[in-house]
């Protein structure tokens, strides 16, 4: 690529956190004359510092960095140092202010470059005004000391009005720790943001059958193509690997689909090599209602890797991906709207849980407010799912001094917000024994 250096300004702050792990929360605002640095221009693209010529209450800096695209290719931009890595173990995002007359949508590309690369793309939600977009790179190696922007990228520029871009202070910040399994979207200290490919439109939002619970909605747009999916997570994926083998080889979803019979597709991969998948398929039985879905990838779909080749081939997989009404493509279905939830490794427990020997009870039932439970020693965990398997009460660790719970205890599950129908209870106790009580709420 060709390169033109252009003089710039930055002030470059180094925050440590006050956390025992050094972080860096850089911030670049262009204002500062004394420290003095180059943007690396290429292939079409020019950046400058200029007086802010867009100066209002959602950005008054004096000073802001400018891009023209002009000709050159579709990934034209500039690119500048930083003087260390960055580091993201702590603060997992990048933010930045975007003035552009582009068109709402606009892709913009920011890439990291140092040993190696990586790079996110985001798109602009307005036009002809200020507004700050947010890059995630969680789970990223401190391993990128520079820059890369390109802005509208996959067309060339023509060096107009809406081929010019402004942007201002450059910050890492927080976003909430890297997703892992299970994905319950309820935790608000975790990144649950998900990565939409092909068309698809993904956002967080109120279960539309229960409010208090979170779940994601995913628009298969009337331009989606066949492969339109979302990804359960960012491009780094989960935190640990989903401890796929031959002998336990099932994942569960719980999906809401408009219609019965719909192809629903689960692919997992590495997200350090897309070459490295496994897909499963299989039919949705519910019209406009929830269910738990059970994929299981020794089933593999047509056309793609065996587990058990790539197991053999040290393969690990740490991301997952998931797309609706697979092999039809949005013009020819028309638009639709599907949820997700409660991502987990192994089957549903309505269909495998082991259910113990020992005289449970619980009472009263019917149950209004609250259920006593009797007969189980040494309760770990109870969780209460639906009929079709989604898990709507997880009181996981929540009972205190479990320990101190002596045979004969009763135990109070309180139940009173739950609406009214017909629900399982799921009792853990410390030896690992489950045991399953059906119950009606009134």
């Amino acid at each position: 690529m060709g390169h033109f250096s252009k003089s710039i300004i930055l002030l470059i702050i180094f925050v440590l956190s006050i956390a025992t792990v050094k972080s860096q929360n850089i911030i670049i605002d262009f204002e500062d004359t004394s420290s003095i640095s180059d943007f690396v221009d290429f292939d079409g693209g020019t950046g400058t510092i200029i007086n802010n010529p867009k100066s209002d209450d959602q950005n008054n800096s004096a000073t802001v960095a400018q891009i023209i695209r002009d000709g050159g290719t579709i990934w034209s931009g500039s690119k500048i140092y930083l003087p260390e890595n960055i580091d993201f173990s702590s603060y997992n995002l990048i933010s930045m202010k975007v003035y552009t007359s582009a068109p709402i949508g606009t892709t913009i590309k920011f890439k990291l470059e140092g040993i190696g690369n990586t790079e996110r793309d985001v798109t602009t939600t307005v036009s002809n005004a200020w507004e700050t977009l947010t890059w995630d790179f969680t789970g990223e190696p401190t391993n990128f000391n520079s820059l890369v922007f390109m802005f509208d990228f996959g067309n060339v520029g023509d060096g107009s009005e809406t081929s010019t871009f402004l942007f201002d202070d450059i910050e890492q910040v927080y976003g909430g720790s890297q997703i892992d399994l299970p994905v319950l979207f309820e935790d608000p200290n975790i990144n649950h943001t998900v990565t939409d490919f092909g068309g698809n439109v993904s956002l967080l939002t109120a279960d539309p059958e229960d409010p208090s619970n979170q779940v994601i909605m995913t628009t298969k747009t009337t331009t989606a193509a066949t492969w339109a999916g979302t990804t359960i997570g960012t491009p780094a994926g989960f935190a640990s690997d989903i401890p796929l083998s031959l002998s336990d080889s099932k994942m569960t979803v719980s999906v809401w689909s408009p219609a019965a019979d719909t192809p629903i597709r689960l692919k997992v991969e590495d997200s350090s090599d897309p070459t490295h998948t496994c897909e499963t398929e299989t039919l949705t039985t519910v019209d406009g209602g929830w269910e738990t879905i059970t994929f299981d990838f020794l089933n593999q779909a047509p056309g793609t890797e065996l587990l058990s080749i790539g197991l053999s081939m040290g393969w690990t997989y740490n991301m997952a991906s998931i797309f609706f009404n697979f092999g039809t493509d949005g013009a020819t279905a028309g638009e639709e709207t599907y949820y997700f939830d409660d991502i987990r490794f192994g089957e549903s427990v309505l269909a495998t849980d082991y259910i113990g020997e020992s005289q449970i009870n619980i009472f009263p039932n019917p149950v209004w407010e609250e259920i006593i439970i009797s007969g189980v020693n040494h309760i770990e965990a109870i969780s209460i799912y639906n009929l079709t398997g989604k898990m709507i009460i997880n009181q996981n660790g929540n009972y205190g001094k479990m320990d101190e719970f002596q045979e004969g205890s009763d135990t109070y599950v309180n139940v009173k917000a739950l609406q009214n129908g017909i629900y399982i209870l799921k009792i853990t106790d410390r030896k690992g024994q489950i045991f399953l009580e059906k119950f009606m709420k009134i």
